[in-house]
């Protein structure tokens, strides 16, 4: 199954994400390279949020992810958001 997760970020998400960046982008790459996120990335205009697709056997992953994320942790993230996706074309 694939799930999507939306984050909307605070305002002045690129000045304070500086700090927290690596250990976002460490725990992205590990999820990466565990098979289970597919695609992440930060919207370019407006920067006001972003958009990671995981592939998984259920939520659990993408909620564990959440929990672990420094942008979550640390408030840059204000709202985000799981959906299970139902991929009709594409690879699976």
């Amino acid at each position: 199954m694939y799930f999507l997760l939306f984050y909307e970020v605070v305002d002045d998400y690129i000045e304070r994400r500086r700090a927290f960046r690596e250990e976002h982008l460490g725990l992205a790459r590990e999820a990466k390279e565990r098979g289970e996120l597919v695609l992440a990335g930060a919207y370019d205009d407006p920067p006001d949020g972003a958009a990671l697709v995981f592939r998984a056997d259920d939520d659990s992953v993408v909620m564990d992810f959440v929990a672990h994320d420094p942008y979550v942790r640390e408030g840059l993230v204000k709202k985000w958001v799981i959906r299970q996706w139902a991929v009709v074309i594409g690879d699976q």
